[in-house]
């Protein structure tokens, strides 16, 4: 028995009109399939013309010359076209509707794809394991993928979404998703904060002698820039604690603004300050130490050198802001930096340290030693200081610094100037030269990149202070002098 046509096929011979044959798409758009043109609203001759001019006229407001002009000649070109021909204006309006027909789609697919992929996967990976079903998918009991519509009350909240919602269902391991979804927060976390640069924090020694110094051969990266400590926890290359024959040392002992934490090893103004003078010498026979630690004062430097030593020094520079004498022998309970004993093992770690930090400080306020007698004690330790140095051989000077706008040019820091001059009178019996620098960067360009944060020398600061250092110490120091004329 021959077996009876489809239900489709019956339908297409009936002339059904709900057949896929008899369909036709709607105009969704301004125009038919066949190209005629839907009547639409009509655009005046006014929004065309002044469109191009509102976006010219941004343009120039930017000082953007160049843009406005290309703007302008192809708005005025278009224009003309459209006026002077009709089939020029068909063109036209085909080309900018095609234009914006491939614009859209790629702003869609930039805009909709991450979306999609990272977003809806995750919900959807999230219901998967929270056990949600919306479709019955899973469920070989259920006869239809249709489920019953949900309340009232939800319907009616969620009316203007013009979808009803789906019937909540409880799922299993309800607190799964949301511990899955931290641990990866924490993951992407992690390796964006080391990306960055926070994962190699530089760490510290606490010594009852010296307060604190960089841990010995290290290698720390922070954002933008490479710190590298040698093997007498200084930022320069691997040292003998002897210098070799023929060679010139010289020790520069210092704070943060020595130490550079914000620049690389090879952007120190000490660093700069070795090339200038062997290139002068055109040999490498002079060595300059850094040994310039974020936070010292007088007191960690003479506890340093009586640690480990002056390094066979011919000259001994103490650097730093001038009002480093009115600091005491501290360690690291008073500091932000992280120790070498209990170093940060994440960098999310190192995140929540720099957060505690900044709360204890905000509580315990500012440092009470601040006064007259930290003052004097302060100033009577550089002057013990100057004198051990001198005792083991070395020319000893002072380089202080006042505030950044008294060294820009821009304001006369007299208090500064004053502590200098208190610091001078105690060593000059020693006959131990303290100069507190001027102006010496004044008109300096561009003046925003001395400093990187009104304290501590930017790039810039780094290599003008190390040309004038240079020029400095070639003036007052006569080892030097000679060194640098025995060497050519």
């Amino acid at each position: 028995m021959e077996r009876p046509p489809p239900l489709e096929s019956q339908a297409l011979k009936a002339g059904n009109r709900l057949s896929p044959d008899a369909l036709k798409r709607q105009p969704w758009h301004a125009f038919q399939a066949d190209g005629a043109r839907v009547a639409g609203p009509r655009h005046s001759w006014a929004v065309e013309l002044l469109l191009p001019l509102v976006v010219v006229g941004l343009l120039l407001a930017e000082r953007a010359f160049v843009m406005a002009s290309v703007v302008a000649g192809v708005a005025a070109a278009i224009q003309l076209v459209r006026v002077l021909s009709p089939a020029g204006r068909r063109w036209v309006e085909k080309g900018t509707g095609a234009l914006a027909h491939w614009a859209g789609q790629a702003v869609a697919t930039l805009a909709l794809a991450p979306t999609f992929f990272l977003v809806v996967t995750l919900v959807r990976l999230m219901h998967r394991f929270n056990g949600v079903d919306p479709l019955q998918l899973r469920s070989g009991d259920a006869p239809t993928f249709w489920l019953a519509s949900d309340v009232e009350t939800r319907r009616a909240r969620h009316i203007k979404s013009m979808f009803c919602t789906e019937r909540l269902v409880h799922g299993r391991f309800a607190l799964f998703p949301l511990v899955a979804a931290a641990m990866v927060l924490l993951v992407v976390a992690e390796v964006g904060l080391r990306l960055y640069g926070l994962g190699t924090p530089l760490l510290y020694v606490e010594d009852a002698e010296v307060g604190y110094y960089p841990k010995p051969q290290q290698r720390a990266r922070h954002p933008g820039r490479i710190i590298t400590i040698n093997n007498f926890g200084m930022r320069s290359p691997d040292i003998t604690p002897h210098k070799a024959p023929g060679h010139f040392r010289i020790l520069l002992l210092g704070d943060s603004t020595l130490g550079g934490t914000h620049v690389s090893n090879e952007e120190l103004y000490s660093s700069l300050l070795q090339s200038n003078l062997n290139a002068t010498a055109g040999a490498q026979v002079f060595e300059v130490l850094n040994m310039g630690v974020n936070g010292w004062g007088p007191f960690h430097e003479f506890g340093y050198v009586k640690r480990f030593g002056t390094f066979d020094a011919d000259l001994a520079v103490i650097c730093g802001p001038v009002w480093n004498c009115q600091r005491p022998l501290y360690g690291l309970e008073r500091t932000p930096y992280y120790p070498a004993a209990r170093p940060p093992r994440l960098a999310l770690e190192r995140v929540l340290y720099d957060l505690c930090w900044w709360y204890r400080a905000k509580c315990l306020g500012p440092p009470v030693w601040l006064g007259e007698e930290q003052r004097r004690l302060g100033i009577e330790a550089y002057a013990q200081l100057a004198q051990y140095l001198q005792q083991h051989g070395a020319e000893v000077f002072m380089e202080m610094l006042p505030s950044s706008s008294a060294t820009l040019g821009l304001t006369d820091d007299a208090p500064a100037r004053q502590m200098a001059a208190q610091i001078a009178e105690r060593l000059r019996p020693l006959g131990v030269p303290v100069e507190c620098a001027g102006p010496i960067f004044k008109g300096a360009k561009p003046a925003q990149k001395v400093y990187c944060d009104g304290v501590h020398f930017d790039g810039l600061g780094h290599r003008l202070y190390a040309d004038y250092l240079a020029a400095r110490l070639g003036k007052i120091s006569p080892r030097l002098k000679q060194a640098s004329g025995g060497s050519k």
